[in-house]
Order: structure tokens, then sequence, then C-alpha cells
């Protein structure tokens, strides 16, 4: 025979009520934003550049807009009307010569030769650009960009560790970014871009561990420095995007905050399934490497560096990467408040309303579930009272 407190039972009871009312409230209430405009959605495909190991972010997109998921243009008869990832690994904005006129070594992808990649597809069969049809393609497609400038910030960080001269980088890497949004514009006439920020470098296990400081006093504790570097690269992003709408008014370019929606997860990272204690930590990693399992000299794959079995409950996949959950709370948090995009999507009624309903109906499930889960967890750790 168990013997259960009336004390704990009742804890118990109350909180299991309060995440009732939670459920039942973002069933009817605040998720169903991003269902309304993925249920309004104008959109028929979505082209989406930058680093392959964060693809599922384009993905995830793609759900929240009840748009299939993208092919990668490498695929073997990959049609260009269906959407495509034309995303390598590690890929930077800036192009090899860029780094080594800097001093530092020459990365093996870049921003460029996705370009390259999408306009080849662009041309394919095509004798003229007004004979090929694919620009009227675009016109109802969206052209998303993964987090660009991020590889080049990390590539340059890892062989320089210097913040102030990494950061005069960031003009040289806006620009490249606002110079590929504009030739898109005017080569390939794309009328819809959702360019996202960078999300707060800070808070990464990596860099961490590269910038290692010495106050503890708190438990949930991001790199100032870097994180202000972060918010310098997306505010100058963000001035260079006002620009190209000042420039082509015809055109809607969206900021998409990841450093806000990033942030919004870790201040809500229970209630989001995500567990307190592994908060900082890699699923990916070497137990006991220091506080947050991760070893610069050891990726993930190799011997010594092995997966947790709960990735689910983690934020950080590796030293510099998501999980796919993560990702996928930080997408539906974009579109699930304002303030998270700007400008706002404009949308028509009438498109993706199947699919956006078999999305919001399986998030609700899995937000009862990991709620449900933490509760217990709190409860068999005494951190409910």
């Amino acid at each position: 025979m168990i013997a259960v407190s009336s004390l704990s039972m009742a804890s118990l009871t109350n909180h299991c009520f309060f995440i009732f009312l939670l459920v039942i409230s973002s069933f009817f209430f605040a998720p169903c934003s991003a269902y309304v405009q993925a249920e309004t959605s104008p959109f028929y495909s979505i082209y989406s550049f930058g680093d392959s190991d964060s693809a599922s972010t384009s993905d995830h997109l793609a759900a929240v807009l009840g748009l299939p998921s993208l092919q990668h243009y490498t695929e073997e008869g990959v049609e260009f009307e269906s959407g495509i990832s034309f995303m390598t690994p590690g890929a930077t904005v800036m192009s090899p010569f860029s780094f080594i006129k800097n001093g530092i070594p020459a990365p093996q992808q870049s921003h460029h030769s996705q370009i390259s990649a999408f306009m080849k597809l662009f041309y394919k069969d095509c004798f003229s650009f007004h004979d090929c049809g694919k620009n009227k393609v675009l016109q109802k497609a969206i052209v998303f960009m993964d987090q660009p400038g991020f590889n080049d910030y990390k590539h340059s960080l890892l062989h320089t560790r210097s913040i102030s001269e990494v950061s005069k980088l960031v003009p040289d890497v806006v620009e490249t970014i606002k110079n590929s949004i504009e030739q898109l514009i005017k080569d390939a006439e794309a009328k819809h871009f959702v360019v996202s920020g960078i999300i707060p470098v800070g808070c990464l296990p990596g860099f961490r561990t590269m910038f290692p400081e010495n106050d503890n006093s708190r438990k949930i504790q991001c790199h100032k420095g870097l994180n202000l570097f972060a918010t310098l690269h997306n505010d100058h992003l963000w001035q260079a995007l006002e620009e190209l709408r000042l420039k082509y008014p015809e055109v809607e370019i969206i900021y998409a905050d990841y450093y806000k929606a990033f942030m919004a997860i870790i201040r809500n990272h229970a209630f989001l399934g995500f567990k307190t204690k592994t908060l900082m930590k890699v699923c990916c990693g070497s137990t006991g490497s220091g506080p947050f399992n991760f070893d610069l000299h050891k990726q993930c794959g190799e011997e010594g560096v092995v997966a947790c079995s709960d990735r689910a409950s983690h934020i950080h996949w590796d030293g510099f990467r998501l999980t796919p959950e993560a990702s996928k709370n930080m997408i539906d948090t974009l579109f699930s408040k304002k303030g998270f995009v700007f400008p706002e999507f404009k949308f028509e009624r009438g498109h993706g309303a199947a699919a956006a309903k078999r999305h919001h109906h399986s998030k609700i499930y899995g937000r009862f579930r990991d709620a449900l889960r933490h509760l217990l967890e709190l409860h068999a750790n005494n951190i409910v009272d």
C-alpha cells in the first residue's frame, strides 16, 4: 500500500486543474492565431536558403502555413514549382575571398552557391526569362532566409576567438544578405521574403564553452557580450530590410525576430516540456565535459559522443544547433503572437484549412501531454509545493 499525503495530493490536483485550464484556454485563444494564419495563407510554396543542419525550421514554417515539406535541390526529379530547399551544411553568406582577406580560413560552402543553384533551376529549360513562367510561380511563393550570417560569425569566432574582431564583419555580412535579396527581386521577380535575425548566440552551449564567464549567480545565464553582438547584427539587418522596403514597396519583406522568439522559449521552457536541469546542456555531447556536456574537439557522431534518450526535453542538440522540437517551438512562437514578425503577414481566406486544423489539434494534444509530464516530474522531485 502506497501512502500519499493529503497535502501532496491536493497540490497535484490543484496543478492538474491549472494545466487543464491552460490547455483549454490555449485551445480556444492564444495559439489559434498561428493556425488562423495558416488557414488563410495565399502561398503555394517555399524556397529556403541557409544551413541544412537547421533545415527543420523551413519544414516547420511550411507546416504552419499549410504547405508541403520542401524537396532538396539535389534530389532527382525535383520540380521547381513545388518548393525547394537550397540549404547546405555550414553555408556562410560571404564569399570565401571575404574571409581570406580578413585573415580567416575560407569555409567550404557559401550562400552565393545556393543563390547560383536557385538561378540555375530557375532558368532550366527556359529560352528566356519571360518565356519561363517561373517568375509567376515566385510571386505566390515565400523566399525564406534562415539565420543568414550565423555561420559567418560561427566560423570566424572558431578561428579568431575575438568578439571585437568578428563584430567588424557585420556590415559586410548584412550588405551581402541585402544584395542577395535584391538579386532575387530583380532577376527572379520574387515578391515575398521572410528573413530571420540570428538567435542570442550567447545562450548557445558551444559559444558559452568558448567564452566562459565566472558569474554563476544565475541558473540560466547567457554571455552578455555575445548577445550584444547578436543584437548588433539584428539591428543592422533590420535597417537593411527597411531600406529594401522603401526601394521596392511592391515587395513584402518580413523580418522574423528569432532573438525574441528564442528568449520566449527560455522563459516558458517548463510549459513547453523542456527540463530545467538540462535547459542549457546539449543532447548530443560528451557527458561530464564541462557544465554543458559539450566538447569543442568532439562533434556529434564521433567516438565518445552520445545522444541523450530524451531529445524532446532538450533545447540544444549540440553546441550550436537546436533540437527539432526547439526549432518547431520557435517557429510556432513567431506566428502565434504579435510582435515577433514585422510587418505582419497579409493573408487571404481559403488556403490550407485542412492542414492547419490537423496541425492545430496535434499541437494541442502535444502541449497537454508535455505539460502533464513536466508536472509529474516536478512533483516527483518535490519542486512543486
